[in-house]
């Protein structure tokens, strides 16, 4: 039976002569470098859940890569539900959609630079 598991193969032009990687469908620098922002997505959203963790709650993640919700915490018996966003330079922060202010999403904005989360706080109309 074929192995499903691709093979990694060591890229030239890396950062390190040891590092494993594949290519990025959207840059020709791999390695270390997070170039692809989806990937910078992929990384605030993994630090927003291990952060929640640490703040106590139970957490599940929206496994599809679209819709209102990122991430779901419950903490005391309270369900929370939390959209992040990535904090990029020269940028402000987006306005919840209609339906997630119906639903009560609050935003985590997530600093790659500094590898820090805060949960924004949202006037309330």
């Amino acid at each position: 039976m074929q192995s499903l598991k691709k093979q990694l193969k060591p890229q030239k032009g890396s950062m390190d002569s040891n590092v494993l990687s594949t290519r990025s469908s959207t840059s020709d620098v791999v390695g270390r470098k997070l170039t692809d922002p989806s990937r910078i997505g992929d990384l605030a959203e993994l630090y927003a859940i291990t952060w929640l963790w640490d703040e106590g709650f139970e957490v599940f993640y929206n496994a599809g890569a679209t819709g209102a919700i990122d991430v779901i915490g419950i903490k005391d018996g309270e369900v929370y539900l939390f959209d992040v966003k990535t904090k990029g330079k020269n940028t402000h922060m987006p306005s919840r959609t209609p339906k997630q202010k119906a639903l009560g999403v609050q935003f985590l904005e997530f600093d790659p630079i500094k590898r820090k989360l805060r949960c924004v706080k949202h006037r309330k109309f």
